[in-house]
């Protein structure tokens, strides 16, 4: 996998982490030349007792809120990213709605807030089950961290017998288009090989298929604990077809 995002797509909740996330998907858009579209899930379900009359007013009452979600949706876009968007609103549960759009998608974009418990908002939560399911390249910021020069000095790390020449080189190119560096932090943990980089972002070879164990050691505690933003790169196996 070497070549350049086309098209990403942002999961937005109106808060902080989302708010990074539009801004760092948006300077990507605008480097790649990648169409940005903001993505909020936002579902208005009706209840099994409901009338006849009481479903088609709740559908008109839908396409009401709906109509205004994505004004909204288009201004907050607008506070955070100059880069052009398209707004798309989905009624599915933000877990089948982001799995959805990415299916169109070369990149998802993610915020997450970095927090545990009843503070973890959805796209806490959301992003390590997107991470589960996905099998495309997943950029998870942090809402606590600020975020200038994201890809000046991305360490990549690997661990398994990937086709890390693939990753390798999609890292590279998307550092290119900012005039960055990626250095090779596979032979040491990923917080030290981000301390010793002074890294600006972790690429990490996510395994295709994930495992439970991979999930529950690695991939997720990143999402939580990493003090930098992390790229999860769909990597398979050497010698497994692709």
């Amino acid at each position: 996998m070497t070549s350049l995002p086309r098209s990403i797509i942002a999961a937005v909740d109106f808060g902080e982490a989302s708010s990074r996330a539009i801004a760092t998907a948006g300077e990507i858009a605008a480097r790649c030349g990648a169409s940005l579209t903001l993505l909020h899930a936002e579902s208005l379900e009706a209840p099994a007792y409901f009338t006849a009359e009481q479903i088609d007013a709740l559908a008109r009452q839908r396409h009401a809120l709906r109509a205004q979600a994505e004004q909204f949706l288009r201004a907050f876009g607008r506070r955070y990213t100059s880069t052009g968007f398209d707004v798309r609103i989905d009624d599915r549960a933000p877990i089948d709605a982001i799995l959805h759009a990415a299916e169109a998608a070369d990149l998802l974009v993610m915020g997450t807030h970095g927090r545990h418990g009843p503070k973890r908002w959805w796209l806490g939560s959301v992003a390590e089950r997107v991470l589960r399911q996905t099998s495309r390249p997943l950029l998870v910021v942090r809402g606590d961290v600020s975020g200038t020069g994201l890809f000046d000095r991305p360490v990549l790390h690997t661990s398994g017998a990937f086709d890390q020449a693939g990753i390798a080189g999609y890292a590279r190119a998307l550092a290119e288009c900012f005039g960055g560096q990626v250095a090779d932090g596979s032979d040491d943990s990923v917080d030290s090989a981000v301390e010793r980089t002074a890294a600006t972002m972790a690429v990490i070879a996510a395994p295709e298929p994930r495992t439970a164990d991979w999930l529950a050691h690695y991939g997720e505690p990143l999402i939580r604990y990493c003090k930098v933003p992390v790229l999860f790169v769909p990597a398979i196996p050497e010698g497994v077809m692709s």
